[in-house]
């Protein structure tokens, strides 16, 4: 039987065993109903409603609340607006309305605004619109007798009159919030699909060994066939749940509206579909090889541990790579193949890499996960016969070295 028709059936396997299994399926359905809950529950109960509560002292209000209320209801859009005033005797009071969350900010006589405190969490957009509200009654003191009416005043004030453009030509808006969307959903995605599935196929290898079913295999079956069958299998039942969710996901989102999601451009889609295979590729390759090392579940996650560190060092460095994409860490991790599934497409959505980049770096992680594969195979060749407690990797290396000779 040729390497590839073994491989084949290792994979064929995988797929069989742990994809009929009821902790698949009943996990599958698990993850479904708990996200479906979670995007249509606050669909139902959102009541698309802009509520405001803010409070006034002394006079001189009116008009600045009057102002306030119609730049609020134009930015809210289709959403219902409430907007709740709340007059105060004096500033003592006004505060006790603060403190008691009765209103967001308080109006003093139409000259400052009152708050509970400078918290980034305090309500800035409404700020914003009481601020502009002013901005345009001054205004408009300064032109009065012009005949310039407050609506072309506020209309002005609102407005963004310049194009903005890039080197590479005029912003498209809604384009740009596509390619940041994908860029940090993307990293997102990747990170917890090897932390999770990763776990699993550590799993795989460590159950196995546990029961001794690796010694029956490995006399029929090359250990390299073992191990990227494994991987593979595991692999494509992870990529498999995954895409499913995030299908299923989509799909609730698009009908419930609960979310405005822009269209996708299709380079920054199809490089993430590559690199997120790439990059899981890579780290189950990995896990596998971690948990040829050990002898029980029970000690899979310490020899796993530094695995799991290098992707959070990837995750962390995609942030830098999502604040600066043209920059020298960007464009130095591009070519690490730990870090080039995290940082390639963030570089793509933002369209800051050159095409040579990304060609060279998907040869490069591909080599590696080639190499690494056949390491890991000798390793695990090493490793997988090994019962008890934890296997050192010079160890496994002379283990491999051995059962060859045998």
């Amino acid at each position: 039987m040729s390497s590839m028709s073994t491989l084949r059936l290792v994979i064929g396997r995988e797929l069989r065993t742990r994809g009929t299994s009821k902790a698949y399926l009943l996990g599958m359905v698990a993850i479904l109903v708990v996200l479906s809950g979670a995007i249509v529950i606050p669909s139902v109960l959102d009541d698309q409603t802009t509520s405001v509560d803010i409070g006034a002292v002394g006079i001189g209000n009116d008009a600045l609340l009057d102002l306030t209320r119609q730049l609020v209801t134009d930015r809210a859009g289709d959403d219902e607006v409430e907007f709740e005033v709340t007059t105060y005797a004096d500033a003592d009071a006004a505060r006790v309305g603060l403190a008691d969350g009765d209103v967001s900010m308080v109006l003093v006589e139409g000259t400052a605004i009152l708050r509970e405190s400078s918290s980034a969490f305090s309500n800035d957009d409404l700020e914003q619109r009481v601020q502009e509200a002013a901005a345009t009654l001054a205004l408009q003191d300064r032109l009065d007798g012009s005949g310039v009416e407050l609506a072309e005043i506020t209309s002005v004030l609102s407005s963004q009159p310049l194009e903005v453009r890039t080197v590479q030509g005029v912003a498209d808006a809604e384009q740009d919030n596509a390619r940041s969307f994908i860029a940090y959903a993307g990293m997102m995605m990747l990170y917890m699909a090897i932390l999770i599935f990763g776990a699993w196929t550590l799993q795989g290898v460590t159950e196995e060994k546990s029961s001794r079913v690796v010694e029956v295999l490995l006399a029929t079956v090359e250990p390299w066939q073992l191990l990227a069958g494994k991987v593979i299998g595991i692999g494509l039942l992870g990529l498999a749940q995954f895409g499913i969710t995030v299908a299923w996901a989509l799909t609730l989102i698009r009908v419930t509206g609960a979310l405005n999601l822009p269209v996708i451009p299709v380079d920054s889609a199809v490089t993430l579909i590559v690199w997120f295979v790439l990059g899981f590729a890579l780290y189950s390759t990995m896990f596998a090889t971690a948990g040829a090392l050990v002898g029980r579940s029970e000690d899979a996650q310490s020899v796993s541990f530094p695995v799991s560190m290098t992707a959070i060092v990837g995750f962390i460095v995609s942030f830098q790579a999502l604040s600066e994409p043209s920059g020298v860490l960007a464009r130095v991790t591009t070519f690490v193949p730990f870090m080039s599934p995290f940082v390639v497409p963030i570089r793509v959505a933002f369209q800051e890499i050159a095409l040579w980049e990304q060609l060279l770096a998907v040869a490069v992680t591909i080599g590696l996960v080639v190499v690494l594969i056949r390491i890991a195979a000798r390793i695990y060749a090493g490793g997988a016969l090994h019962f008890a407690g934890r296997l050192g990797l010079r160890a496994a290396w002379t283990g491999a070295r051995e059962t060859s000779r045998s």
